[in-house]
């Protein structure tokens, strides 16, 4: 369970960003690993403070419990950069910095966004995510900064696969140990190639991360895996957690994405010859990247369950009776 500041802290939390006093009830937000957060509401309005346990070691397999300081930097300093999206946007300090240093651990503020995570998606919906996704990457793909430190969660080259073998292979329940091969050899083989474009890519749009007001996006958050890579491989994240159903990818709700997307931003010949690939890949790899993790503990084995029962049926449905996603949802 994480471990939350007292409202006293809160208090001097908020006095140093320049927040003022805070008014009323502190909600506290209990999902997550490892940050802690927390709505405050003071006379300058809404904020979040983020409570950062940060670290400056590195590895070179990704470790969800290790977040270099540098990386959330440029977390923030990217987010800062974007226009007109809706995005955590952070403040700084009184003393012109956007970490601080307070009780042991690292602080942030920024602006609360409203809204509500969606019980089920529309078609309107998944139109409105697919215009964010597509904006998001017209800016990201013109940030030039490497981002240094980032946790490239889904950068599964050979030596990373392999030295990973070693953990996902200790699986306890049979269904998952049974997984692991099928999800290795779906990694290796829907790996992307080089020569996408490529940028900061969010690569956890879901349900979780998305607010909605009505049928309209109000906001996107939880950048914490943010870092760069194809962006053609988020477009097949986020087809991933939003438009599939019934162990099969949903081609109304896909299209629907993929025009709100290209309102934004076109895909080039070579994003459109890998879309397909971009989404199997999605799949397979945060599979993969779970199996990684249960025996480490680090992501309950019920969580993995859920997303083996769910996704590996529609990337199978995907590669038998569907070889072009193109064709299938109506866009070639």
């Amino acid at each position: 369970m994480p471990q939350f500041f007292s409202k006293k802290q809160y208090q001097q939390v908020a006095e140093l960003f320049g927040l003022g006093a805070i008014r009323g009830i502190i909600t506290y937000f209990r999902k997550g690993y490892q940050t802690p957060k927390v709505a405050v509401e003071t006379g300058r309005g809404k904020f979040i403070i983020a409570k950062h346990n940060l670290s400056t070691k590195k590895t070179i397999i990704s470790d969800m419990k290790i977040v270099p300081r540098i990386a959330l930097v440029h977390e923030i300093q990217f987010l800062n950069t974007l226009k007109n999206l809706p995005v955590p946007h952070y403040l700084h300090s009184k003393h012109r910095r956007y970490l601080e240093d307070f009780g042991g651990y690292t602080v942030s503020v920024y602006k609360f966004l409203p809204g509500h995570e969606p019980k089920r998606m529309t078609s309107k919906m998944v139109y409105e995510l697919g215009r964010f996704v597509g904006a998001l990457h017209a800016q990201s793909s013109r940030f030039k900064k490497p981002m240094k430190g980032r946790r490239r969660f889904y950068d599964l080259n050979p030596r990373v696969m392999t030295l990973m073998y070693c953990s996902a292979k200790q699986q306890t329940h049979p269904l998952l140990k049974k997984a692991v091969e099928e999800v290795r050899r779906g990694v290796e083989r829907n790996r992307l190639p080089h020569g996408l474009p490529k940028g900061p890519i969010h690569v956890d749009i879901k349900p979780d991360n998305e607010l909605f007001i009505g049928e309209k996006l109000a906001g996107i958050v939880d950048f914490g895996n943010v870092y760069v890579d194809s962006l053609v491989f988020d477009v097949g994240k986020t087809i991933m957690w939003n438009c599939c159903a019934k162990d099969q990818l949903d081609t109304a709700m896909t299209k629907k994405f993929l025009q709100g997307y290209l309102a934004k931003r076109k895909l080039n010949n070579k994003e459109w010859r890998y879309l397909e690939q971009a989404t199997l890949f999605a799949i397979y790899s945060h599979v993969w990247v779970d199996l990684y993790h249960i025996p480490l503990k680090y992501v309950p084995e019920s969580y993995t369950l859920f997303l083996v029962k769910t996704f590996l049926p529609i990337a199978r449905s995907i590669e038998k009776e569907h070889p072009n996603i193109l064709k299938f949802v109506g866009m070639s």
